[in-house]
């Protein structure tokens, strides 16, 4: 890694096709339950909550236990908003979402089994604005923004 920092977001892949609803729903589904697995795994911690202000080692603590200190380099309040956003983050609140998620992908697939399906354009157009945190994926198909209203 370069100096430069990691300010920029990585840039989008170019594909020679557009891709179908179907390619969006299951690039999706397939990153989503990656994920499912991960927060499965660390949810074995249990619910996580900040520690205590001015404990000896700040940041993100389970079971009384820090399990993610926090030391930002520029100072208390960042290091506060940093452990929050952690916390807030947990995996007992990042399943529901990721669940939510899942329920929109399948939602989609029905409407694509459906000829006619009205909601097949706006479900996929939501999926692909879902499936924007993966665009450094190596599966992820080319990005279409949508319209502004």
């Amino acid at each position: 890694m370069t100096g430069e920092g990691t300010s920029q977001q990585p840039k989008r892949p170019k594909h020679e096709h557009r891709a179908t609803a179907a390619e969006w729903a299951a690039f999706l589904e397939a990153r989503v339950t990656e994920e499912l697995a991960a927060v499965d795994a660390l949810a074995a911690y249990g619910w996580w909550e900040l520690t205590e202000p001015g404990a000896r080692r700040f940041g993100v603590q389970a079971r009384g236990r820090v399990i993610a200190p926090v030391l930002t380099g520029s100072g208390h309040f960042a290091d506060q908003a940093t452990a929050l956003h952690i916390v807030r983050n947990q995996p007992n609140r990042a399943r529901g979402d990721l669940l939510a998620k899942l329920m929109l992908v399948n939602l989609l697939k029905a409407q694509l089994a459906e000829e006619g399906a009205p909601l097949a354009g706006p479900l996929r157009l939501v999926v692909q604005q879902l499936a924007d945190p993966f665009i450094d994926h190596p599966d992820h198909p080319e990005y279409e923004a949508p319209e502004e209203p």
